[in-house]
C-alpha cells in the first residue's frame, strides 16, 4: 500500500505545477484510479486475513477430527499361534480372528487328509492358512490369560 500512496502524492505535486487544464483533469483521472487501485487492495488484504484465520481454524478442527477418528478405530491387535486377533470397536469388543498376511477375517475350514483336520484360512483368499488343534474359542480364551 506504501508504493499507491507515493503514486498518488506524486501526482497531486504534480498537479500543483500543472499549466494546462487537459494535463490536470489527466492526473486527477490518475489520482482517482489510483485511490480505486487502493481501496481495492484493502479489500484483498482483509479477505485474505479472514481466510488465513478460517484456514487456521479449519486446520485446528481437522486436527482433532483426525485425533477423534483415530480413537474410535483404535483396536488391540496380538498375534497368537500364528493367527493376528484385533478386539476393538469394529468386532465389538470381541477377539475376532484375522489373516496376519493381508488382515482379511480369517475362517476355519475342515480339510480331510490332515493330520489335524482343522485348518484357520483366509477369507480373502490370500494363501494364508494355519493348522490348529484349538478350536476358536479356545484360542481367544488364551489371549485373556
Amino acid at each position: 500500500m506504501g508504493n499507491i500512496k507515493d503514486i498518488v502524492d506524486l501526482a497531486i505535486q504534480l498537479e500543483g505545477r500543472v499549466k494546462d487544464r487537459k494535463d490536470i483533469e489527466t492526473l486527477r483521472s490518475i489520482i482517482s484510479l489510483t485511490q480505486a487501485v487502493q481501496a481495492s487492495d484493502a479489500e484483498i488484504v482483509e479477505r485474505d486475513v479472514r481466510v488465513m484465520q478460517e484456514n487456521a481454524k479449519l486446520v485446528q478442527e481437522n486436527a482433532e477430527l483426525q485425533r477423534q477418528l483415530a480413537a474410535s478405530q483404535a483396536e488391540d491387535i496380538r498375534i497368537h499361534k500364528g493367527i493376528e486377533f484385533r478386539c476393538g470397536k469394529r468386532t465389538g469388543n470381541k477377539w475376532q480372528a484375522f489373516c496376519p498376511k493381508c488382515h482379511m477375517p480369517a475362517q476355519f475350514a475342515v480339510m480331510s487328509g490332515t493330520v489335524h483336520g482343522r485348518v484357520m484360512a483366509c477369507s480373502g483368499r490370500c494363501g494364508w492358512n494355519v493348522f490348529s488343534k484349538l478350536d476358536l474359542e479356545q484360542l481367544i480364551g488364551e489371549l485373556e490369560v
